[in-house]
């Protein structure tokens, strides 16, 4: 069971995106979220899990000017 689902963005003047916090309650430990990007960064995602445990990802996300191209 997830916990909670912390969202940074590690390129940011403040890296701390979004934070999810799920119960049983919550059913499915599933959420969206839009973010800002001024640069080509790492998205960083650490889920805690009821057990204690910790599991992260990281993905670059490449940001152009204008939001288009390549």
């Amino acid at each position: 069971l997830v916990q909670s689902v912390i969202i940074l963005a590690d390129g940011n003047p403040n890296p701390a995106v979004a934070t999810f916090n799920f119960t049983e309650a919550s059913g499915a430990a599933v959420a969206t979220t839009r973010m800002r990007l001024a640069k080509t960064q790492n998205v960083i995602a650490v889920a805690k899990m009821a057990d204690g445990s910790v599991f992260m990802d990281k993905k670059q996300v490449k940001v152009t000017i204008g939001g288009c191209g390549g």
